[in-house]
């Protein structure tokens, strides 16, 4: 895979931060890499305990995210990528990250005087907050966050479409309304 250390990246051309489906991070970053995509996926080697023995685990130090620049060719080819659910965003946009930004990230992840640890995310929304759907066909709608499926995905109560409607999205794709429960 190539890195953020190779200087052969123009210094405009930019890093996004990929959301990959759940346990697929590293498949997805051979699939990117296969594809001329810079990757960086930053892991973490844990010891775990199974009922008869302690093994090393290296799992992603941040869970379903990876780095990638597609030299050049924008952020369209992340998308179809397989295993891909979607970019990172800066309201409509990806969010765009410097390759001198990735770099120095990936110092501080991998210098050996520092313990970094994966800190599991906080829920940011809880059943009773009312929110708007920032993206994708329900963009507009606001509705109720009735349950929590894992870290990311929340089910959310729309009523405005008549007789109201479950949808399982993700955390990123809503925000809290204002003046909502918190």
């Amino acid at each position: 895979m190539n890195t953020p250390d190779d200087l052969s990246l123009p210094p405009h051309d930019p890093w996004y931060v990929v959301w990959s489906e759940a346990r697929a991070e590293k498949k997805v970053a051979e699939r990117l890499a296969a594809r001329g995509c810079d990757v960086w996926l930053p892991t973490v080697t844990e010891k775990h305990r199974w009922s008869d023995r302690w093994k090393m685990v290296t799992r992603p130090l941040f869970t379903g995210y990876l780095f990638a620049a597609t030299r050049g060719a924008g952020y369209v080819p992340l998308l179809r990528t397989p295993g891909v659910l979607t970019l990172v965003k800066e309201g409509a946009q990806p969010a765009v990250l410097t390759p001198a930004y990735v770099a120095d990230l990936r110092r501080i992840v991998e210098h050996p005087e520092l313990a970094v640890e994966p800190l599991e995310p906080q829920a940011t929304f809880v059943p009773g907050d009312e929110v708007l759907v920032r993206e994708g066909p329900l963009a507009g709608f606001r509705g109720q966050v009735m349950e929590l499926k894992g870290a990311r995905r929340l089910v959310v109560w729309i009523p405005s479409i008549g007789r109201g409607l479950l949808c399982t999205l993700g955390d990123a794709a809503v925000t809290r309304v204002t003046g909502a429960a918190a």
